[in-house]
């Protein structure tokens, strides 16, 4: 019996250890694939939130950065893209830098670009982004690598006047200078150019800064003020408009001292361009408004306001108070 007993308990003791080493074997190849999971999705994660700060940057440095950090990762063909085209657009601008171009030379230049139709701005000598769009253009329709900078050859080809005609000729209301060339004849200076936006502001409409330059915000401010004055909305400006547009903005900067400071103060609520939005969905649905909730808080708007606030018994003076937009909402 004895025997019995010890031989049962001596198998008892060589099976045991073996079930156990490979349980701790099983575990640690558990253990193993789980660590090897999670690494994989923290690496995926952060892959993925490197490329999003890199697209969001958009310089050559970035996506150096990324192509360093993963070289053979999802996004690394278009990484290299991108860089190839940003450092082919860097070597084109020093090119273009060395010309040392006057600013008579760029406005003639700017002007060239014009009659082509593939300028719409102002004659200012400055080349920012509505020109560089427009040489990329001039580029393309000429069959010349699209870089928006000028070579020594392109440059004397728009100042001597004999470049080609573009492939499309230039959008045209139908009459005889179109409403953009018309602005053009004006000759605005950048001073005029910047008065005008400030003009702009103080009537309600946004023209996403004021720097003289009429890129797509100004465009959209100047169709929403014409829009106020029920006048066809080009985005361009002709004289007479000019002129209105500082008679408005002067009887509204001469505004009684109570409605100047209901303005200020609606100012400080620093209203986003969809909070005003929403406002004026409000006040559409509640019958006080009409036409399209654009964000623009111009005339209509302000008398919409007015309506609302006297029938809600407030002082009627179209500006909202913190209290009035938190009701409206």
């Amino acid at each position: 019996m004895r025997n019995l007993c010890l031989s049962a308990a001596l198998a008892g003791a060589m099976i045991v250890p073996g079930q156990a080493v490979w349980a701790q074997s099983d575990l640690r190849d558990m253990l193993g694939t789980l660590a090897q999971t999670v690494l994989e999705q923290q690496q995926a994660e952060h892959q993925r939130a490197l490329w999003a700060g890199v697209v969001q940057n958009g310089s050559a440095a970035a996506y150096r950065q990324y192509l360093d950090t993963y070289p053979q990762g999802p996004n690394a063909a278009t990484a290299r893209a991108e860089l190839a085209k940003l450092e082919r657009g860097q070597a084109a601008a020093q090119v273009e830098s060395r010309l040392a171009l006057t600013q008579t030379q760029r406005m003639n230049i700017q002007r060239r670009l014009a009659a082509l139709g593939h300028y719409r701005s102002g004659i200012d000598g400055v080349f920012g982004a509505g020109t560089r769009r427009a040489i990329t253009a001039w580029q393309n329709a000429t069959g010349n690598t699209a870089t928006g900078y000028l070579t020594a050859e392109q440059s004397q080809t728009l100042l001597s006047g004999a470049s080609a005609q573009p492939a499309r000729p230039p959008a045209s209301d139908g009459a005889t200078t179109s409403p953009a060339q018309g602005e053009l004849n004006l000759r605005l200076t950048r001073a005029q150019r910047v008065q005008i936006q400030r003009d702009l502001t103080t009537l309600g409409h946004d023209t996403r800064g004021v720097d003289g330059l009429f890129g797509s915000g100004t465009r959209e401010a100047i169709r929403a003020w014409q829009r106020s004055k029920s006048q066809t909305a080009t985005g361009y400006l002709t004289a007479n408009q000019v002129a209105a547009l500082r008679t408005d903005a002067s009887d509204t900067r001469n505004t009684p001292a109570p409605i100047a400071s209901a303005a200020l103060d609606e100012d400080l609520l620093g209203l986003t361009r969809p909070e005003r939005v929403e406002i004026q969905e409000q006040l559409i649905a509640l019958g006080y408004l009409s036409g399209n909730a654009d964000g623009i808080f111009g005339p209509h708007t302000r008398s919409a306001i007015t309506r609302w606030q006297r029938d809600n018994g407030s002082t009627g003076n179209g500006y909202l108070t913190a209290e009035q937009v938190r009701v409206l909402r």
